[in-house]
C-alpha cells in the first residue's frame, strides 16, 4: 500500500471571469441555435436526444446517458462522460479535423453534427469540450467565451503535440486537458482519471510531456472511497485540499522517470490518479492565450514476481518565519521514516529534490547521526537540475534531481530511525518590493514553502543482471573510495591478486586530468592512496577516478560537498 502523506501544492484560483451567463447556458445557446431545427427537438428528435429544453433538461439528457448509436456504445462512451472529453460521445458528434484531429470517427458512428449544415466554429467546439472538462455541471461559469474566441482567432498559442502512447500491453496513457489562460493568469488544479484496468498496477516508467510554463505536475493516487468523494473534472486546489493523498511522482520540467530494476510503484487495485497541474502563462502580449495540457505515459511490468515497491513522500517543514529585512536566515527540520514493521529497519534512498518559492537561496540535504547530530551531506542546493553540475546558486524554479544511484554508484541506505536532515536558506532581497514585514510557510506563491522530496524502497534493491541502469563500462566494487561524498580528503583501496602496472588518475568534470595518482608497478596485495578535494580542481565538485590494472579500466565517481 503506498502510505498517506502531505502534499504541499500551490494554491491558485480560476482566472476572474467577466461574463455572468454559465458555461452551460452558453452551450445551450450554441446548441439552440445549430442543432434543434429540423433535428434535436420535437416529438420524435433525432437519435433520441432532444437538445431544446432549458439548461436542467440538457444535464439530464446528455450526462452519464448512453448514446442510441451501437458502435458508440461499443466503445463505452456516454453522450456526456463529466470530465471526460474522449469519452464523450457528443464532442465527437460535434468536432471537425480542423478544431482537434483526436476525435475523428468510425463510419458506423454515423457524421459530424449539425447534419446538412455548416460545423461548429472551433471556439464553439472548445466551449463544449471546456464544460465537460470542468465537470458539466449545470451552474458556475468555468471559461470566459471571449478567451476562446481569442485563443482561435487572435493568435493563441500552440498546443504541445500528443505523444505516442504505449503499445497495447505496455501500459497506457492520461491526458490533461487544454484547459487556456489569459497572459498572467496562474492556476493550479486537480483531475481525478480512473485506470482502463482497476486490477494492481506496476509502473516501471513515466514519460511526462507538458507546457515550457509549467510550474509543477505532480501525480497522486486516490484509494476507492477517497476518489468517490472527489468532483468529477477539474478541482481548484486550496488549503482545504492541499494536504490529503499519497504522493506518487512529480516535475518540474517534461522528463522521463525510469525507475532501478526490480522497482515499481504499486497502484492499488481500484485506485484512480489525481493529476496536479500548476502553471502560469507569462505572456504579456494580450493575444497569447496559453492551452495548457498534459501527456502521460506509464510503462507497466504486471508480470514480473517479487518487484520491490518505490515508495515516495513530501518532507515538508512549515516552521518558516523569514523576516523582511534583507537578512538571510536558515531553518532545519529532521524526517524519520519508521514504518512500525518489525522486519524493516532502513530505507534505500534513490531520489532527492527540494523545493521552495522564490525567496529560497540554498537547500541542502543530510544524514542524521543516531545521535540525531548532522552527518553526512547527501544534497547541494546549488547544483543544476540534472544533478552535474554546481553552478553556485540556488534554481528554486529549477531544483536538482539527485538520482543517487547515478551521484554515487548506489542506492543509499539510511536507517529509519535515524532519517534525514533538510537545512533551507532564505533571503527578502530589498530589490524584491515586497511590501510585508516577514513572510511565513503558505500556499499562495507570496508565501514561502520548505519541502523536499524522496523516493526509497524498505528492501535493498538487486542488481540489473542486464547492466541497464549502469552507463560505466567499469567495475567500482574493485575500488572502493572513502569517504564519498567528502569536504575533502578521501582514501581510495584495491587488492591485487598479483603484481601489475598500475595508474591511478583523477579527471574532473569536464574531462580534464586533474591527478596522477599513481603511475607504475605494484605488488600484489592491498593498495592505498589519497586524493584531496578539497583544492578546488573541478568547479562542479564532481570527480571521476580511474583504475587501469594491466590494461583493464576501473573507474567510480567521487562527489566534493560543502564547497
Amino acid at each position: 500500500m503506498m502510505k498517506k502523506l502531505l502534499s504541499a501544492l500551490l494554491v491558485a484560483s480560476l482566472p476572474t471571469l467577466v461574463s455572468a451567463q454559465s458555461t452551460l447556458q452558453s452551450v445551450s445557446n450554441i446548441f439552440q441555435a445549430n442543432c434543434t431545427t429540423g433535428c434535436h427537438s420535437g416529438g420524435n428528435p433525432s437519435a433520441n436526444l432532444d437538445l431544446s429544453g432549458n439548461p436542467a433538461s440538457l444535464v439530464s439528457a446528455l450526462v452519464g446517458v448512453d448514446p442510441v448509436n451501437p458502435a458508440a456504445q461499443a466503445k463505452g462512451y456516454k453522450l456526456v462522460d463529466a470530465g471526460y472529453p474522449h469519452n464523450s460521445f457528443l464532442l465527437y458528434k460535434c468536432a471537425t479535423p480542423a478544431w482537434d484531429d483526436q476525435f475523428g470517427m468510425d463510419v458506423a458512428e454515423g457524421g459530424v453534427m449539425p447534419s446538412g449544415q455548416a460545423s461548429l466554429e472551433k471556439e464553439e467546439i472548445e466551449l463544449v469540450r471546456q464544460w465537460i472538462i470542468y465537470g458539466a455541471k449545470q451552474n458556475g461559469t468555468v471559461v470566459d467565451p471571449q478567451v476562446l474566441d481569442d485563443y482561435y482567432n487572435d493568435n493563441g498559442m500552440d498546443r504541445i503535440d500528443q505523444p505516442a502512447a504505449p503499445a497495447v500491453g505496455e501500459g497506457f496513457q492520461m491526458h490533461l486537458g487544454p484547459f487556456f489562460l489569459e497572459p498572467g493568469d496562474e492556476v493550479e488544479f486537480y483531475k481525478k482519471e480512473q485506470l482502463l484496468d482497476n486490477s494492481e498496477q506496476n509502473v516501471v516508467k513515466f514519460e511526462g510531456y507538458f507546457n515550457d510554463e509549467s510550474h509543477h505536475f505532480l501525480l497522486f493516487e486516490l484509494d476507492e472511497q477517497t476518489a468517490a468523494g472527489e468532483d468529477e473534472g477539474l478541482r481548484p486546489v486550496g488549503i482545504q485540499n492541499a494536504f490529503q493523498n499519497p504522493y506518487m511522482v512529480g516535475w518540474v520540467d517534461p522528463d522521463v522517470l525510469e525507475l532501478p530494476y526490480g522497482t515499481a510503484y504499486k497502484i492499488d487495485e481500484n485506485s484512480m490518479i489525481d493529476l496536479n497541474y500548476h502553471i502560469i502563462n507569462y505572456a504579456s502580449n494580450g493575444d497569447s492565450i496559453l492551452a495548457a495540457e498534459v501527456y502521460i505515459n506509464y510503462f507497466t511490468d504486471n508480470n514480473s514476481p517479487d518487484l520491490i515497491e518505490m515508495e515516495s513522500d513530501l518532507l515538508i517543514y512549515p516552521t518558516i518565519f523569514i523576516p523582511n529585512t534583507g537578512a538571510e536566515v536558515s531553518f532545519t527540520g529532521n524526517a524519520t521514516f519508521d514504518d512500525q514493521n518489525p522486519e524493516t529497519d532502513s530505507i534505500y534512498v534513490w531520489f532527492l529534490s527540494s523545493h521552495t518559492h522564490k525567496y529560497g537561496t540554498d537547500y541542502d540535504i543530510f544524514k542524521r547521526n543516531p545521535d540525531g547530530s548532522q552527518g553526512d551531506q547527501l544534497y547541494e542546493g546549488f547544483y543544476n537540475t540534472t544533478y552535474d553540475f554546481n553552478q553556485g546558486y540556488y534554481d528554486w524554479e529549477h531544483p536538482g534531481n539527485l538520482y543517487l544511484d547515478d551521484v554515487y554508484g548506489e542506492i543509499l541506505p539510511i536507517a529509519e530511525n535515524d532519517g534525514l536532515i533538510q537545512t533551507a536558506t532564505f533571503q527578502i532581497p530589498g530589490s524584491a518590493n515586497e511590501s510585508a514585514p516577514f513572510i511565513t510557510f503558505g500556499l499562495t506563491t507570496d508565501d514561502e514553502m520548505m519541502l523536499a522530496f524522496i523516493q526509497y524502497t524498505r528492501e535493498r534493491i538487486p542488481t540489473d543482471p542486464n547492466g541497464i541502469f549502469d552507463n560505466r563500462k567499469d567495475e567500482p566494487s574493485f575500488m572502493s573510495i572513502y569517504p564519498n561524498p567528502t569536504d575533502g580528503i578521501s582514501s581510495i583501496k584495491f587488492s591485487l591478486e598479483e603484481s601489475a602496472d598500475v595508474q591511478l588518475t583523477v579527471f574532473n568534470s569536464l574531462g580534464q586530468k586533474v591527478n596522477q595518482v599513481y603511475s607504475g608497478s605494484l605488488s600484489a596485495g592491498q593498495a592505498s592512496f589519497e586524493f584531496d578535494a578539497s583544492n578546488g580542481q573541478d568547479p562542479n565538485g564532481l570527480y571521476l577516478i580511474q583504475l587501469i590494472v594491466n590494461d583493464k579500466v576501473y573507474s567510480d565517481r567521487l562527489l566534493q560537498l560543502n564547497r
